[in-house]
């Protein structure tokens, strides 16, 4: 099994969950969203608030799920651990890529039904698009590095060691968070460091942090699965 067989594999294990989350991001929040234009004056867009902050420990806990639970499995199946992790990785970047689009499509999409929110907030236009799509995919790839690193962490040498290690594995989303994160209002932010060294340092400390993780799962002995 090569790692494009891993990564379809897991593409069609979540396939149910990634529509399924979607849906209800855009089915839930645009009710929501209605009913606040209807009754009240929010000020702030209620999508890039809840959904914006929603994926990225959405996909947070992909990357802990990676490591927990379908390390077992394909290593089982005569997977090799290097294979599963290539393929994990490339599964966590198209699942981030894909939320990061979804985020300002979802943006357009309320603005065009409800119009700006109000005068100081940014309206959606195609550069805020780009720029949202920017934010928004360098912390969920962090946040997926980061919960693969911590899982990756305390799988391998329990809690003693996992915990020393839990510094440098949440590092990469703590500082794509800090750099690139939402504001309090849904907005993004580039926060500290002009866009272009901000982006570089987040993406940087994401690789260290994929290293660290990859590191710890190249040879980890896998764990039989706890029965009743």
């Amino acid at each position: 099994m090569t790692s494009r067989t891993v990564l379809s594999t897991l593409l069609r294990m979540y396939r149910p969950i990634l529509l399924g989350f979607g849906a209800t991001l855009v089915v839930g929040l645009g009710l929501v969203d209605l009913a606040f234009g209807l009754l009240t004056e929010p000020g702030f867009s209620l999508w890039m608030f809840v959904a914006g902050s929603a994926v990225k420990y959405w996909l947070g806990v992909i990357g802990v799920m990676l490591v927990t639970l379908h390390l077992r499995q394909f290593v089982a199946a005569g997977v090799t651990r290097r294979t599963v992790v290539a393929g994990g990785a490339a599964f966590g970047v198209l699942v981030s890529v894909g939320v990061a689009v979804l985020i300002p499509l979802g943006h357009g999409l309320e603005d065009k039904a409800l119009g700006a929110v109000s005068a100081d907030y940014p309206a959606w236009s195609p550069p805020v698009a780009v720029g949202e799509f920017g934010h928004v995919l360098p912390v969920c790839l962090a946040f997926f590095v980061s919960g693969a690193a911590v899982a990756a962490g305390f799988y391998r040498f329990g809690a003693g060691i996992g915990l020393a290690l839990l510094v440098p594995a949440v590092l990469p989303g703590l500082l794509a968070e800090e750099l690139l994160g939402n504001g309090g209002s849904g907005e993004v932010l580039t926060r500290d460091l002009p866009y272009p060294g901000a982006l570089a340092v987040s993406l940087g400390v994401t690789v260290l942090g994929a290293l660290l993780c990859q590191r710890e799962m190249r040879d980890v002995a896998i764990r039989r699965a706890k029965t009743g």
